[in-house]
């Protein structure tokens, strides 16, 4: 049973660490002119744009600049923080 619990730490690590890599990829597209216009740049929003706006409700821009990018990081690494507590929690429990 641990190793499974291990194994479902790692996915969900790998799986946060993806996104995260995702929302790093949207962020720098901003920079280039024309980037989100692409049909990757559609398929990077189709898949960020849903949890960012989450984010977007909650955080106003200041002046032209949006930091939902690293409140959706941020909050991602919070995830990832919480799913390793509980996890070790329960391999304790079990042992």
């Amino acid at each position: 049973m641990t190793q499974i619990l291990i194994w479902l730490l790692q996915i969900i690590r790998w799986g946060i660490s993806a996104y995260s890599t995702v929302l790093l990829v949207y962020a720098l597209m901003s920079w280039l002119p024309g980037a989100r216009s692409s049909k990757f740049g559609y398929f990077i929003s189709s898949i960020v744009e849903p949890y960012l706006d989450i984010f977007r409700r909650l955080i106003p821009s200041v002046g032209m600049m949006s930091f939902s990018v690293v409140a959706g990081i941020l909050f991602l690494n919070l995830v990832e923080y919480g799913a390793q507590v509980v996890i070790f929690f329960l391999i304790r429990l079990l042992n």
